[in-house]
């Protein structure tokens, strides 16, 4: 199986980055075959606009990403807490996707946070992420609290408690990707009828 980690913060070398490399080691070891980090501080998608339907140059970049998605058997999102809420580079990569890339899908959110915050993304991302692209967003989630003592190594976590429960939510969305696979191949045909939610 693959898997799909989109790092969204804006900042190069950041902690969501380093999250993403992190939970990229665990999967290897829970069931994905594959897993690739899409890291939007470098990939420099232009903010949503029509031009993305008609397939203007501006979104080669962004063409490219979705392919890679579309192969894509479970998907990470991960967000910094910015003044309690998700990055605007990852609500315009929810508003590019549709069914087609992330449609009956499972997907973990995970946020960063320099405190022991980073709830509240989570919950944005929870009540608006998913509405025209049908992203399926499992029950648990991932909050990487004080990530400058957390995310301390290369690949790895300070907290052992952290890293079995880690361990165990990636292993739970490989889960759900074995058993989302038939219901996507079920409904194709209904997400092109009703692309959009309700």
């Amino acid at each position: 199986m693959k898997l799909s980690i989109i790092s969204g913060s804006h900042r190069e070398q950041s902690h969501s980055v380093k999250a993403a490399a992190y939970l990229q080691a665990l999967a290897h070891g829970q069931g994905f075959e594959e897993a690739e980090i899409m890291d939007l501080s470098t990939l420099n998608l232009p903010l949503w606009n029509e031009g993305v339907w008609s397939g203007s140059e501006e979104w080669s970049g962004w063409r490219a990403l979705a392919e890679e998605l579309k192969t894509s058997d479970a998907v990470v999102l991960i967000t910094p807490e910015w003044h309690g809420m998700a990055t605007p580079a990852l609500k315009n990569f929810l508003l590019l996707c549709t069914s087609a890339e992330l449609g009956h899908k499972p997907v973990l959110l995970a946020s960063v946070s320099a405190s022991v915050n980073g709830v509240y993304p989570i919950s944005e991302l929870r009540m608006t992420g998913s509405k025209n692209n049908h992203a399926c967003f499992i029950p648990d989630h991932l909050i990487f609290r004080d990530c400058e003592t957390l995310l301390t190594a290369d690949k790895a976590v300070s907290d052992e408690r952290f890293d079995g429960r880690a361990r165990y939510t990636i292993k739970s969305l490989a889960a759900y990707a074995r058993a989302l696979a038939p219901v996507r191949e079920e409904l194709q045909q209904g997400m092109k009828d009703f692309p959009f939610g309700m």
